[in-house]
């Protein structure tokens, strides 16, 4: 045995019978080239055979030995075909016969042999049948195998497209698989593992008749009756794992798909009667996964089952597929309480199957789904990572096929299976409906929808596993994922508002069991723009109440900047659509927000410049409405802390009393009527004027005085009356003033100056334009 051999040793013993292979093969050669030295050229050829005998080799070196005389045994054979008749075949067929050893001289048979089949008048069968007895003498497992594998080669493209070519592979097939199956008992039991791994090594051996099989010419009905059944009956009586799994997986990959169809139930019964430790996944699942590419390479995907009858241009099935494969689960089930492994991963390939069978049968579907929840509800709760892969690959089975992402939701067992699984399957699971839905940007239109989905992503939603960053922060993977989930709520839409308003309601209901901060915002502007759509329609107070919850619930949770962005947005939108009541109250819940949470003295001037940008586009309020705004407006202006900001927040309101057109409103001017107070727009500036005067810097006050000024000259060009030459002359007078002073003092600011002598230059170019601009003097 090989085992009692050292690497080394067996090294060499390699070395020596490839040298002796390639001598005898040499003289072999020169004895073909010299006229009537065929008898010793068999001779030599014997001799380079007898190294085939030993059985101190791994079948790897084994292998490597038979090739060479394989190409060895190839050149004798070439001869013969060539010197034939003068050689007659059929007696130099019996003669080798007389070889003193065993294994040469079956080699030389099956070499002379497999010539002589080749001659005119040669009795093929006879022949084919001697040397297939004959083989019988060699019972050394490796030996043998070989020897047989030998045959199959030199046979392989001379067998007659007969019944009993067909028999003679099979024949040679059962002798080969014994021998392969009978090597695992050569040797200790303590070296079982190793002797595994060497059946693995030599399993092509066997398979390759297999594949023979195959390649002959036989109809399916012969296929039925004559050929499966002798090797599934081979394959049940050897009993042995490895030789089951490996040639049911060779059986199913060499055999068109119609003869799988067409013997289904000979198979799914072979399988039943197999060892118990075979592996389902190997024996099934292959069978399974080819059938399944079979519909998909013939594109059977639109086969009715009304009647139990599939037909295809291409293909005809006169059985329901998804009902044979459902019954034979069951029935394994029962014989041999399938593990939850094989549950999960044969579930997964089934449902595969139906898809590509039967796509629009939901109940298919469901079933498997209902059945493997049965199952897991058995199962410890420290499932193996295997098992979660399993599961959720067949959880994401109907997720990656079904063309309509949203026929997930007519599967009713679909959510009860996701319930049971892992959170990380759940989240693995629902992460992938998300980013398809996204990515197929799939509209969410009825409410059953909003339902079923947000059923389906409830682990997003709800995650509690906030995973923190270094910084003790939410993790960006969370954030992500939250940022899918807002991006989901633009899909929710319907042409009719009506249903359209109760989605958002139903989607509010759901996402208020999450994290708003990051949800909230995507349902706020999805019901604005509902809101604009709805101009004039019978919801606008429903949805800015409903608007108004929303703000109301981020403002609970801290969100206080966003919220008065939120009521600032929704204040315009409102006067847009002449809601005033609600455009009046945004506003009023600004001003609270700016009272009760804005308390950063920066963060005051930008929220009260950003009223009064919003103000100024609003044109629906009543007048007192609006005079109250505005004057509170400027009110909360002249308190800021700083006195620039104060300043510039006070001139920046006083455009609230003059109206301009807005052309992408389609305003005009001349045409449209605005809402003016000259009067007040002259206290702002000086109120402005005064506050600028109190800045301690002088470079300061100087900037503040050139801003004020170019405010002054947009009113005047505006036709603002209450803007005189004199007042805009006295400004002019009081900033260069200011700015000699600094001069004297060399302490002068270039920029306020450099931005004056703009605005002069302004003013200056404007002459020659505007006659009234000659009235401006410094």
């Amino acid at each position: 045995m090989a085992d009692t051999m050292s690497t080394e040793e067996q090294a060499q013993l390699l070395k020596d019978a490839i040298a002796t292979i390639n001598s005898e093969t040499q003289l072999m050669k020169r004895c073909l080239e010299t006229r009537g030295k065929l008898m010793d050229a068999l001779k030599h050829a014997s001799n380079f055979l007898m190294e085939l005998r030993t059985s101190q080799l791994t079948p790897k070196q084994y292998y490597e030995l038979y090739i060479m005389v394989f190409d060895s045994l190839n050149l004798l054979a070439g001869y013969l075909r060539d010197t034939h008749p003068h050689h007659h075949l059929a007696d130099l067929y019996e003669l080798v016969q007389y070889a003193g050893n065993i294994v040469p001289r079956l080699y030389l048979m099956i070499t002379v042999g497999t010539v002589y089949m080749t001659t005119e008048d040669a009795p093929v069968q006879e022949i084919l049948k001697d040397m297939i007895e004959m083989c019988r003498g060699v019972q050394y497992p490796i030996r043998g195998l070989f020897l047989r594998y030998y045959l199959q080669q030199r046979t392989k493209n001379l067998l007659p497209e007969s019944q009993e070519s067909v028999q003679f592979v099979i024949q040679n097939f059962i002798e080969m698989n014994k021998l392969w199956v009978r090597l695992q008992h050569q040797g200790p039991s303590k070296d079982r593992a190793k002797r595994t791994k060497e059946r693995e090594e030599l399993r092509i051996l066997v398979g390759s008749n297999l594949v023979r099989l195959s390649q002959l010419d036989n109809d399916k009905d012969y296929y039925k009756t004559q050929i499966l059944p002798i090797v599934l009956e081979q394959i049940i009586q050897c009993k042995d794992v490895l030789a089951q799994e490996y040639l049911l997986d060779v059986v199913i990959q060499v055999f068109p798909d119609e003869y799988h169809l067409y013997t289904l139930d000979e198979y799914l019964n072979c399988i039943k009667d197999l060892n118990p430790n075979v592996s389902l996944r190997k024996v099934l699942i292959t069978l399974v996964n080819r059938l399944t590419d079979f519909a998909k390479r013939e594109e059977i995907n639109d086969l009715s089952i009304s009647d139990g009858t599939e037909q295809h241009e291409k293909f005809k099935l006169d059985f329901n597929l998804f009902d044979k494969f459902w019954f034979y689960i069951n029935e394994l089930d029962k014989s041999r309480e399938l593990s939850i492994e094989e549950i999960g991963s044969l579930l997964e390939s089934v449902s595969r199957l139906t898809l590509a069978y039967y796509p629009s049968c939901y109940d298919n579907i469901d079933q498997l789904f209902k059945f493997a929840t049965d199952k897991i509800k058995d199962v410890d709760p420290s499932s193996t990572v295997e098992i979660e892969q399993d599961f959720e690959q067949l959880l994401l089975t109907p997720v990656k096929l079904y063309p309509k992402l949203l026929d997930v939701l007519k599967l009713s067992n679909f959510i009860n299976l996701l319930n049971s699984q892992t959170l990380k399957t759940q989240k693995s699971v629902s992460l992938e409906i998300l980013n398809k839905l996204l990515l197929q940007g799939i509209k969410i239109k009825t409410v059953d929808d909003v339902t079923g989905i947000f059923k389906l992503l409830r682990v997003i939603i709800t995650s509690v596993d906030k995973e923190q960053d270094a910084n003790g922060e939410e993790s960006l993977d969370y954030i992500n994922e939250q940022e899918k989930l807002a991006k989901l709520v633009h899909l929710v839409w319907n042409k009719d508002t009506n249903v359209h308003a109760n989605l958002l309601t139903s989607v509010k209901g759901v996402l208020s069991e999450g994290n708003i901060r990051h949800t909230y915002p995507s349902l706020f502007f999805n019901t604005l723009r509902l809101a604009r759509r709805n101009k004039n329609g019978d919801l606008t107070n429903s949805l800015f109440k409903f608007i108004s919850r929303i703000i109301n619930d981020l403002y609970r949770v801290g969100l206080s900047d966003l919220s008065f962005k939120f009521y600032l947005s929704s204040a315009v939108i409102a006067d847009q659509i002449q809601a005033e009541e609600f455009a009046y109250e945004f506003f009023a819940q600004c001003f609270t927000i700016y009272e009760e949470s804005i308390s950063d003295s920066r963060s005051q001037y930008q929220a009260i410049v950003s009223i009064s940008g919003s103000l100024q586009q609003c044109r629906n309020f009543s007048r007192d409405n609006y005079d109250t705004l505005i004057t509170k407006t400027a009110l909360h202006s002249s308190k800021l802390l700083k006195k620039p900001d104060q300043c510039r927040a006070v001139y920046l309101a006083s455009h609230l009393w003059w109206g301009v057109e807005i052309p992408a409103l389609g305003e005009e001017e001349g045409v449209t009527e605005f809402y003016r107070d000259g009067k007040r727009v002259l206290e702002c500036l000086q109120r402005s004027l005064r506050v600028a005067d109190m800045c301690m810097d002088s470079g300061v006050s100087i900037e503040l005085f050139v801003e004020i000024l170019n405010r002054c000259l947009y009113y005047f060009i505006h036709g603002n009356e209450s803007i005189s030459i004199k007042y805009i002359n006295g400004l002019i007078e009081l900033i260069q003033t200011n700015i000699d002073t600094l001069s004297q003092e060399n302490s002068v600011n270039e920029n306020p100056k450099k931005h004056f002598e703009r605005t002069l230059e302004y003013i200056t170019s404007q002459k020659d334009i505007d006659d009234r601009f000659q009235l401006i003097t410094w």
